[in-house]
């Protein structure tokens, strides 16, 4: 009897066991697989993502699978399919007789590469997912021709009523959540009519965001991964970064403390925002304008370089090197009144926390730092006797009309003093 409830007891173990190896064996199996290398679409962490959600949100168009299929974005599907009707059917009735089969056999070639660039597992079933990605894929196309090309703007383009919905999409264009790789886009122009009697896609695209493209760069599409990726490359230094000569980032000083010390702030004539130079007392940095799109802009290079270039985290090196600069609106005034930055937020408190807040939850690593000898300079600059006295004297003595008033009648009093002493001596 006590030998039958022994094997019992061992065999209810094993089932146990059994289970829970089973258990396991489907967690595995759910898994997400190692990043690709194609892997270069993300979606944003939730701890960057709360800081600013709407930055990393598309407000009226979704586009790839990471919002695919939200109530917010219904309306938009059906313009996205008569967008891409437009395309279908100019291509059957063109020379280049190219039919809707000929972009499903393409999207499928590809499918699995599609797949790849997204940084998770796709829960979509192969039918479903081709199907959303030629319909996204052909609208971008569509939506991009009809802009430069008023001839391809028939009855049907009356579903964008209005400016404000064009700049609404484009925006959404640009955010790393709603991106679809640009080997996509450009196949599936490459099958289309419009290649042959337009300019390539690439020369497209540069024009369309040509407003970024302050260095005026023609990259190498071959190199491109979509949109965001473009955005990214235009904003790049083309310099190299420059050893550091300390083993630590100095300590860095805010526009105010460097110019009491005697820093002058000049606009410079180059167009990458990365030219920053220290020469004989004057700083100069490259003029730029605060505004919201500037934010949406910037909150996503950061997301792609901290997840796809974390060796290469130039924009991110950029908005920490302002961030040091901007703490109070009298820094902002210093910057605005030296011509170097347009303040379009209005106020100059939201101003002086704007990079600030760019940085929130941000990882930053100095072992690297694009500015880092800059900051050097300014540092070894700051740090002299009497820059340094100066820059206190302004700080504490004449940092006010007030103050400064206050602290020359002292002076004056101090002075009439000394003089009553010496003539009461000398009676």
């Amino acid at each position: 009897m006590a030998g039958t409830e022994s094997e019992l007891a061992i065999d209810i173990q094993a089932r146990d066991e059994y289970k829970l190896v089973a258990k396991i064996d489907e967690m595995l199996d759910k898994l997400e697989p190692p990043s690709s290398s194609e892997c270069c679409i993300y979606r944003v962490t939730e701890n960057i993502r709360k800081v600013k959600e709407e930055a990393y949100t598309p407000n009226v168009v979704s586009i790839g699978p990471f919002h695919y299929g939200n109530e917010k974005f219904k309306s938009m599907e059906l313009v996205k399919k008569r967008y891409f009707k437009k395309f279908v059917r100019r291509s059957t009735s063109s020379a280049a007789n190219c039919s809707l089969t000929n972009y499903i056999e393409f999207v499928k070639k590809w499918e699995d590469r599609i797949r790849q660039c997204y940084s998770e597992r796709i829960e979509m079933d192969n039918e479903e997912f081709v199907t959303m990605i030629l319909i996204d894929g052909c609208f971008i196309i569509e939506f991009l021709v009809s802009a430069f090309h008023i001839e391809f703007r028939d009855e049907d383009h009356s579903v964008l009523p209005s400016t404000w919905l064009e700049e609404s999409i484009y925006q959404d264009l640009i955010l790393l959540e709603n991106q679809v790789p640009f080997f996509l886009l450009q196949g599936l122009f490459s099958l289309s009519p419009a290649s042959l009697y337009m300019r390539p896609l690439p020369d497209l695209t540069l024009e369309w965001f040509t407003v970024f493209n302050f260095q005026n760069k023609r990259p190498s599409f071959e190199s491109v991964k979509h949109f965001t990726d473009l955005l990214l490359i235009f904003f790049q230094p083309t310099s190299q970064r420059l050893p550091r000569r300390r083993e630590r980032i100095p300590v860095l000083h805010t526009a105010t403390e460097l110019s009491d010390a005697g820093v002058k702030f000049q606009a410079s004539s180059s167009t990458c925002l990365h030219d920053i130079q220290f020469k004989k007392q004057v700083l100069e940095i490259p003029p730029f304008t605060l505004d919201q799109i500037t934010d949406t802009v910037f909150r996503n290079l950061i997301a792609l370089e901290l997840y796809h270039y974390p060796h290469n985290t130039y924009i991110i090196d950029y908005v920490s090197f302002l961030d040091y600069l901007l703490n109070t609106p009298r820094d902002v005034d210093l910057l605005v009144q030296s011509e170097i930055m347009c303040n379009r937020l209005g106020d100059n408190k939201d101003a002086a926390s704007f990079y600030d807040r760019l940085c929130t939850n941000i990882p930053m690593s100095y072992d690297n730092f694009y500015f880092s000898r800059v900051s050097e300079d300014l540092s070894e600059y700051y740090q002299a006797p009497m820059n340094k006295l100066k820059g206190i004297l302004k700080r504490d003595y004449f940092n006010t009309p007030w103050q400064t008033a206050a602290t020359l009648a002292a002076i004056t009093l101090l002075i009439l003093t000394c003089i009553q002493t010496v003539f009461s001596i000398i009676k």
